[in-house]
């Protein structure tokens, strides 16, 4: 299982967002913390890549949860993320 967490700190009237992303263990990666920017276009988050060298993009599904994809070294990784 791995975990992470998505904090959007601003969004623009064209779309841009700044973020802070967390993530846990996961495979030869260590936790940490990033900030980073990105971009929504419909209702797809598309981050800029992490300073780990990770790829992230999320969509918000109609029920409100945010269904993440994580790619690091090859593997990617989905699940979803709930609103706390």
């Amino acid at each position: 299982m791995y975990e992470g967490k998505l904090a959007v700190q601003t969004v623009s009237p064209k779309g841009k967002v700044a973020v802070t992303y967390a993530w846990g263990d996961l495979a030869d990666n260590r936790p940490g913390v990033a900030d980073g920017t990105g971009k929504i276009v419909g209702n797809t988050l598309k981050l800029e890549r992490l300073p780990n060298g990770a790829d992230a993009t999320f969509m918000m599904l109609p029920d409100g949860t945010l269904s993440g994809t994580y790619t690091l070294a090859g593997q990617t990784y989905t699940g979803a993320f709930i609103r706390q």
